[in-house]
């Protein structure tokens, strides 16, 4: 059995804002070691890509329990719980319905885009990063326009509390919010996502009012959250690396590789929490049955022993696979949809922007848990 102190701690307040450097040495050290952590006090990090993936594949571990308890049925719920959800979930949430919807995102985009200034900077962070994605699950979930400011509001909070009390406090609302929209969808059932969710069966079984009201907050939220934070940070990835940038403009058809390396090199999720009821060796050491560990999907994408050079920003990478989705019954159900919102954000400012360029650098986000920007000023046009 081997065991690593890591200090300083890799969950400390600004972490977020460049992790790299840390998790590079954290990892020399080895594959597995101790961290101090926010919500856990301490767990056991998992920085390696190979091992981060047999945790995710493996059943013995499941997410950490709530602080207090809850019941209810969620996405992070271990089977059978977690498999007859998305079971019924994915009834609604198909890649057809997204791609369908991809022409509903670029008019989105486009109009976002005409309303813009070209010759000034224009910070791309709300007006466009966070506004389109907000704006593509609102029209999926069949949403009217005045539940966009609301969601815009819980969208943040979630992303930027991290106090344990006033996280419970932001839940608190987003239930009520969910509540008003369910009753909203009940009253104009139609072709949407909410709809189908409400109408959502597996012979005899169907999602339970606990359940729905769960599923509608889970893909509101998180539905736009992931978006946001890849479309700012990979706009400035490729913004930041000029031969790359260059390279996109000279050969549109490597924009969907482009897309991928912006998922790798950027993941806004800092670490997973996993738990397990029976002790587990990995690389070497033992975790004791009821121990918090944390795979980290940042220090897994850019590890050396799957991808070389791990610290350059190559759209030409190939392969490329990237854990930002996660692995295994817990990956992204809204993998996708990201997938396709970053793919016309970043298409569409290539053709109609090429001399776009930052103004100033821009402002990271302080947090212990999420990597992304709050600010990126863009001049759009030179």
């Amino acid at each position: 059995m081997t065991t690593t102190a890591l200090k300083p701690a890799p969950f400390n307040p600004v972490f977020q804002v460049d992790p790299y450097p840390s998790l590079a040495a954290i990892r020399e050290q080895g594959p597995v070691g101790r961290a101090e952590h926010p919500v856990f006090d301490e767990v056991w990090l998992v920085v390696s890509y190979d091992i981060v993936r047999q945790v995710h594949s493996d059943p013995r571990w499941v997410k950490p329990p709530e602080d207090p308890p809850d019941d209810r049925v969620t996405f992070d719920s271990a089977p059978p719980d977690h498999t007859r959800l998305r079971k019924l979930v994915q009834k609604a949430f198909t890649a057809r319905r997204i791609e369908l919807f991809r022409a509903e995102t670029q008019r989105i985009t486009d109009e976002i885009l005409d309303g813009l200034p070209a010759d000034e900077p224009v910070d791309l962070i709300p007006v466009l990063a966070d506004a389109m994605p907000i704006e593509v699950i609102r029209r999926m979930a069949g949403l009217p326009e005045e539940f966009a400011a609301e969601l815009t509001a819980l969208m943040e909070a979630f992303l930027g509390e991290e106090d344990a009390t006033a996280r419970q406090d932001v839940f608190v609302r987003a239930d009520e919010y969910v509540a008003e929209v369910l009753r909203c969808k009940r009253g104009a059932l139609g072709e949407d996502l909410i709809s189908d969710l409400i109408a959502a069966r597996d012979g005899e079984d169907r999602l339970t009012e606990d359940e729905l009201g769960t599923v509608v907050l889970t893909l509101l939220v998180n539905g736009a959250a992931t978006s946001t934070n890849v479309i700012g940070t990979g706009l400035h990835s490729l913004l930041a690396n000029p031969d790359q940038h260059a390279l996109l403009l000279a050969r549109p058809d490597l924009l969907a590789g482009a897309v991928e390396e912006m998922l790798r090199y950027e993941n806004p999720v800092g670490g997973i929490g996993w738990v397990s009821d029976e002790d587990v060796e990995l690389a070497g050491t033992v975790i004791p049955a009821g121990e918090v560990l944390a795979t980290s999907l940042q220090a897994a994408n850019r590890d050396p022993a799957v991808f070389a050079d791990p610290d350059r920003f190559d759209i030409t990478r190939r392969p490329n696979p990237h854990l930002t989705f996660s692995h295994g019954i817990h990956r992204c159900l809204g993998a996708e949809l990201a997938r396709m919102e970053l793919q016309v954000a970043m298409g569409t400012l290539m053709r109609r922007f090429p001399g776009m360029r930052e103004a100033e650098p821009p402002t990271w986000r302080v947090s212990h848990a999420v990597r992304g920007l709050t600010r990126l000023p863009i001049v759009l046009a030179p």
